[in-house]
């Protein structure tokens, strides 16, 4: 009995020791960092950083810095932590942090104190300094890449991605200016660091997040997108879009989905999916497809604003020499990508960007082609709006002379659909398809907040000193729009960030061929905006590029964004702006204008002003005689005896030689914008 007694005793000892060693063990903190904390990072000197991240609820995690300061905190229930630690002036030495739990220790290592700038906007922010050859080179590229030793310089790229809702986190690293890391990172970024690098000799840091082709929309928060007309509802949408139970969702879910990357500036060819193998070949039976005429291929494209991926088929007869390699296919204009398939041999392919205006036409090797029968088969992927082939196909010779003409008639099916910037795989054609209900957001990089949720949300609160901006070519349509939408990017950002209203220093919209009457309106609203609470604007009319909407000279933009902030934040004592509209007069049938920002005087290089014409009551401008008297421009035409209204570089190509002494150019701008508005 006794013994029975002191088993059941030892047993319960046991649990009970059991119990609490296992309640005494530490729980595994599982601590993690934002991603903006890494090695080679740059914390904003002479602030109070924030550095956050996650762990296990309850656990302590501490924060030691090689400058001295320290700081500890316990994580909530949400296992989020965030703590504040002053940053000294910066020595440009080497720094460390050390982050650590109970059980798990991070150090930071080579990390610099410097000043913290954010760029960001759309291809001309994104354009890296190796350029994107051939179309679109950098200026000095090479040299540039090759002495860009400044390893004060830091540079973290955000990883492009998109959100409906406000993530915490985003993919990216720091890395070392050298010629290895600065070929991939924005050029006008990359020489407005550089500028302040050299002027302050302090390091820098640089976070690159931008998306080719976006709109200022994209950028901005929800709550301040909402109070731009035109997107009042956008909560509601966002809501409805992201609504799991609705039957769109449902079946989005259900289906198969690859990345566009898959085939779309991807090296190699691929099939969408491995059902429609030999689609290409010569024996695939296509009996079951819709047909289609070339002259209405688009209308597949447009079929419930379907895009996405589509297969053209048709059968040809050849009459000519199989053997020889004197022939190509000439396809036209395509919108926008192809592959093109003859007899199943690869004979062309176009899945990249680049030229995408330009004919197609593909050599066709020796031996693909047959006496009598051919099947040629197209794969057409189109990413917006309008798709397929804009002219009517042929076989030609090395000359370009017709050989064989093709049929107007195509067999056609539908194999995947572009949702989200994903390929949804369509089995069954238009058949497997749901079509959303009509306040459904699509998401991609033209969707409002989703760039500000992704790009710009993950980074908040890591301290900044300020930002640049360059953005505005798809804006260029709705200018009256841009006028509340513009500010709301960088309002919102402010709002979020809780820094006060840090410096934002943009880029106006270069000269091109835009193919739009809005351009120099939408100049004017990125003029208004220096009305804005500590912004600046470079003006960049000189240095744009009448072929091509990625000017290569982004050396300058980053120098001029620099100058306002070199002078603005830095007090420095440089002339940051060129001449900027201030007033006009109008006497004795001229047009007397005055500007701020001279300098130490106005200048022009060549022997007339460029790009003036003044306006009568009917408001019918004509080109303008100016010349330079001291600080104003004196504008007159013999067309105009009476001048009410006087404007200057008012079209998209206009390039002028208005500038200061210190090189920097005048912006354009209208004096009014009706007679009945004073001057």
């Amino acid at each position: 009995m006794m013994k029975q007694i002191l088993s059941v005793v030892g047993s319960t000892f046991v649990r009970v020791f059991l119990f609490i060693m296992v309640s005494c063990t530490p729980k595994e903190s599982n601590i993690k960092l934002s991603d903006m904390f890494t090695d080679n990072m740059v914390l904003q000197q002479k602030s109070n950083i924030s550095i956050w991240g996650w762990a296990t609820s309850g656990s302590k995690i501490k924060i030691e810095t090689s400058w001295g300061a320290n700081i500890s905190s316990i994580t909530g229930q949400d296992g989020k932590w965030l703590m504040k630690i002053k940053t000294p002036s910066t020595d440009g030495k080497a720094q460390s942090l050390t982050i650590s739990s109970a059980d798990t220790t991070i150090v930071l290592n080579n990390v610099l104190l410097g000043e913290v700038w954010l760029c960001s906007g759309q291809s001309n922010m994104e354009m890296p300094v190796s350029g994107w050859l051939p179309n679109d080179p950098l200026e000095n590229s090479e040299v540039e890449i090759n002495t860009a030793n400044y390893p004060s310089i830091r540079m973290f790229t955000v990883k492009r991605n998109k959100s409906f809702t406000p993530l915490e986190t985003c993919q990216g690293t720091w890395k070392v200016c050298n010629p290895e890391n600065v070929p991939g990172f924005s050029a006008t970024a990359y020489f407005f660091g550089l500028k302040l690098h050299k002027e302050l000799n302090v390091p820098v840091g640089l976070i690159h997040s931008s998306w080719s082709g976006s709109p200022a929309q994209s950028w901005v928060e929800a709550d301040f997108v909402e109070n731009v007309v035109g997107y009042e509802d956008i909560k509601g949408k966002i809501a409805m879009t992201i609504d799991s139970s609705s039957t769109y969702n449902k079946w989005l879910t259900s289906m198969k989905r690859k990345a566009q990357d898959k085939f779309i500036q991807n090296k190699e060819f691929n099939l969408s999916d491995i059902g429609f193998e030999g689609i290409m070949n010569a024996d695939y039976d296509d009996t079951a497809w819709d047909t289609v005429q070339t002259a209405t291929m688009d209308k597949v494209f447009q079929r419930d604003n379907f895009n996405g991926m589509a297969w053209f088929r048709q059968e040809f007869t050849f009459g000519g020499n199989p053997n020889s390699d004197d022939y190509c296919i000439f396809l036209g204009r395509v919108d926008d990508l192809n592959t093109v398939f003859i007899n199943g041999s690869l004979v062309g392919r176009k899945e990249h960007w680049g030229n995408n205006e330009d004919e197609q036409s593909y050599a066709i090797p020796s031996g693909v082609l047959k006496k009598g029968k051919n099947i040629l088969a197209v794969r057409v992927i189109d990413v917006w709006e309008k798709g397929g082939l804009l002219q009517q196909p042929s076989i030609q010779n090395n000359e370009g002379k017709v050989i064989q003409p093709l049929s107007i008639n195509w067999k056609y099916l539908p194999v995947a659909i572009l949702l989200n910037e994903d390929f949804y795989i369509l089995k069954n054609g238009f058949d497997d398809r749901v079509n959303p209900n009509p306040n459904v957001l699509p998401l991609n990089s033209h969707t409002p907040t989703v760039l500000y949720n992704a790009m710009i949300a993950p980074l908040i609160p890591y301290n900044l000193k300020g930002a640049i901006w360059y953005q505005g070519e798809s804006n260029i349509g709705e200018p009256d729009q841009y006028r509340r939408l513009f500010p709301a990017v960088f309002n919102s950002w402010r709002s979020n960030w809780g820094i006060g209203d840090f410096p934002f220093y943009y880029a106006q919209l270069a000269s091109f061929d835009y193919g739009s009457d809005k351009v120099a309106e939408l100049r004017e609203v990125q003029l208004e905006t220096l009305q804005e609470e500590n912004v600046g604007m470079a003006v960049t009319m000189d240095i744009g590029s009448l072929t091509t909407i990625h000017p290569p000279n982004k050396q300058d933009v980053g120098k001029r964004l620099a100058l306002w902030a070199l002078a603005k934040d830095y007090a420095q004592d440089f002339v940051y702006s060129g001449p900027l509209y201030k007033s006009a007069e109008f006497s004795n049938g001229k047009a007397i204008v005055s500007f701020d920002h001279v300098g130490s005087g106005l200048y022009c290089p060549d022997k007339k002003v460029s790009d003036f014409e003044i306006a009568g009551e009917d408001l019918v401008f004509y080109k303008a005689e100016a010349v330079i008297q001291g600080n104003h421009v004196i504008v007159q035409s013999t067309e105009v005896t009476q001048p009410k209204i006087v404007r200057f570089a008012w079209n998209d190509t206009a390039m002028p030689n208005l500038f200061n002494k210190e090189g920097l150019p005048a912006s354009p701008f209208r004096s009014s914008k009706s007679i009945n508005e004073t001057p």
